[in-house]
């Protein structure tokens, strides 16, 4: 049998583990179940993957994205290490024959999303196959406490349930206590197990900049920038502005967010990481599971929304151990509205119960009935009939979906896109050739001002009043656009429905645990307090010791290199 150093050398090409993750493999071969926390960057991924191989089984990894499965499976058929990744794609014959080989033997890494463990032949089949370990990713979903919750990870109980003797590992790179606590709960650990790593980065220097004009203290920091960047925005309309901006100042950039097809965003990734362009403005669909050292600079040119979040973003400088930057630029505005958006992070029990009661309205559903039944919706349209600020309507929505009343498809609040390509001469000779279709993109101009500078989120119900046409009418001339290259068409792939899963009560009778309610507001909240205090630079004592206190993390010395530090 492969000493564990050998196959470090063999597969890796490392002479040492670090000695957090060597902990974290001798508690897995120990069949401990435990929970991890390594920054990012701190090669998590080994933490499963060694005892593995050392061991004559195979390791079930439960991940969220679809596109970090493919990569970790590429990686690790690039070492002719047998993996395989079960995703929607795939059809039930090729399931099967995937199911009867990890039977057999021929894996050793199968990788599945939450939503797939939940289904009931999946977890059927699973039981013929010899596991010798669970690895969770981004375990922090798992957590209500946490900055990304996801219902579909609260049901990854079923291994215990399923195999109760099988050590189940769970990784995170950012996680408070309470939230370390409530995921080893969630996931019926025998007993409580944390490894951690230290908090600290030195070689990173954390800054926040409040500025009058982003875009000159943004343009300061690339000036300067010796190796590749990555920029967030919180919006794709803001990434696809910035990145036109800063390709205007004659910037290498890319561009990606979730919006842009998978191959689009494969090439912008694989652009950056190949150096042809330095520089990526993203939402934080990008980054996970990408190991890129030579990222000198994070900017964040919005505020995120938690110092989890942050953290985690952040952390993506400097994996190389050299000297790199994370900075967090501002202005007055960008702090206006973030405060606005939290306040309405959770609308009050009234307004939940209200939305609830339109809801029902909206998809005229009498009281008593509807369990387990489908209604088409049209979120944007909802908003606009019943006059329901759209940020509200949809936390309202998550909370009442969270309390087992009603299940979204995706598609409910995933939007068309559109983005108007065509110059003015162009158009004009576009109309004259295709009226009707004309009309359409002259409609699309005058009521999504930018359309022509970036893509827009579209309500198709919205046009066709406008036009007094109907809906197949205005997809129709969308789609003839799109062929002509007058507007690139991101169409919302299904028809979006809400189920509701019990028959309808009154609202006024819709069961809410209100304690619980009050918990995650309360703890929301905290949260936020949290990150304006750092945002603030409070207390001004150093911003890594801030980070890691936050993470419980009680003997952190200073940096020495962050602008509080700096300034002292």
């Amino acid at each position: 049998m492969e000493s564990l150093q050998s196959i470090l050398k063999t597969y890796w090409g490392y002479e040492s583990f670090r000695p957090q993750q060597l902990a974290v493999i001798n508690a897995v071969l120990e069949k401990k179940d435990t929970l991890t926390l390594l920054p990012t960057g701190g090669g998590k991924s080994m933490c499963f993957q060694v005892p593995t191989i050392y061991e004559n089984g195979i390791c079930l990894v439960i991940s969220p994205l679809i596109a970090l499965m493919q990569d970790q499976v590429k990686d690790l058929q690039s070492k002719n290490i047998p993996a395989i990744a079960l995703g929607g794609q795939l059809s039930e014959e090729a399931q099967d024959e995937i199911i009867k080989a990890a039977i057999r033997g021929k894996y050793k890494f199968i990788y599945c999303s939450p939503e797939k463990l939940a289904q009931k032949t999946f977890q059927n089949a699973l039981t013929e196959i010899k596991f010798t370990l669970f690895a969770i990713d981004e375990a922090h979903c798992i957590s209500q406490w946490g900055y990304d919750f996801r219902p579909s990870y609260r049901k990854l109980n079923i291994l215990k349930e399923l195999f109760p003797y099988i050590p189940v590992l769970a990784m995170t790179a950012s996680a408070i206590p309470t939230v370390q606590e409530d995921i080893m709960k969630q996931l019926d650990f025998k007993k409580s197990n944390i490894i951690t790593d230290s908090f600290l980065r030195p070689n990173l220097k954390y800054s926040v900049q409040k500025v009058p004009v982003k875009i000159h203290a943004l343009r300061n920091i690339l000036t300067t920038l010796t190796g590749n960047a990555i920029i967030y925005c919180n919006t794709r309309s803001n990434v696809s502005q910035l990145t036109q901006l800063l390709g205007a100042y004659g910037y290498k950039v890319g561009e990606y967010h979730a919006g842009m097809s998978i191959e689009a965003r494969k090439m912008v990734q694989s652009n950056w990481m190949q150096d042809i362009t330095p520089i990526v403005v993203c939402t934080s669909a990008f980054g996970m599971g990408i190991n890129k050292g030579n990222v000198r600079a994070v900017i964040h040119y919005d505020i995120p929304g938690s110092i989890e979040q942050y953290y985690q973003e952040a952390g993506r400088a400097g994996r190389d151990g050299d000297y790199a930057e994370a900075t967090l630029i501002y202005q007055q505005n960008d702090w206006d509205y973030w405060l606005m958006l939290q306040e309405k992070k959770y609308p009050s029990i009234e307004v939940i119960k209200q939305i609830f009661q339109d809801l029902a309205n909206f998809v005229q559903l009498p009281i008593g009935m509807g369990e387990k039944q489908q209604f088409p919706f049209d979120f944007e349209n909802f908003c606009t009939i019943f006059k329901w600020d759209k940020i509200v309507a949809r936390n309202a929505f998550n909370w009442i979906q969270q309390e087992g009343h009603i299940r979204f498809s995706e598609a409910a609040f995933t939007p068309s896109m559109v983005q108007v390509l065509g110059d003015r001469e162009s158009i004009e000779n576009f109309q004259e050739a295709q009226p009707e279709a004309g009309f359409v993109l002259q409609t699309l101009l005058r009521t999504y001002g930018g359309i022509l500078d970036s893509p827009h989120f579209i309500n198709e119900q919205l046009l066709a009043e406008l036009l007094q046409r109907d809906i197949p009418f205005v997809l129709q001339k969308l789609q003839l656009l799109a062929l002509h290259g007058m507007i690139s068409f991101d169409q919302k792939q299904h028809q979006p429905v809400v189920q509701f899963l019990w028959n309808r009560s009154a609202a006024s009778f819709m069961k809410i645990d209100f304690d619980h309610y009050q918990h995650m507001k309360k703890a929301f909240i905290e949260r936020i307090k949290q990150f304006i205090g750092y945002l603030q630079g409070q207390p001004a004592s150093c911003r890594s010791i801030y980070l890691a206190k936050y993470f419980g993390e009680k003997s952190a010395k200073p940096c020495g290199i962050c602008d509080i530090c700096h300034n002292q």
